[in-house]
């Protein structure tokens, strides 16, 4: 067990896009191709917009900047 840990934590990037493309693998398998980049691509907006509203802005100065009224 520490042998494993050892090396995960050696080639933490290679571990985490090992990962990333297991996951995508399944979910490509179980959703098919445009059903998963439309998932991830949500997953993506999410992240953005949630990293724009914790940094301290308010989400409605955000939508107003971005989206057009």
């Amino acid at each position: 067990m520490k042998l494993i840990l050892e090396f995960v934590l050696k080639h933490i990037g290679e571990t985490v896009g090992g990962i990333i493309g297991l996951v995508f693998a399944i979910f490509v398998l179980i959703f098919g191709f445009w059903k998963t980049l439309f998932i991830f691509l949500c997953i993506a907006v999410g992240i953005f917009i949630g990293g724009r509203y914790f940094e301290k802005k308010k989400l409605l100065e955000f939508l107003d900047k971005h989206l057009p009224w």
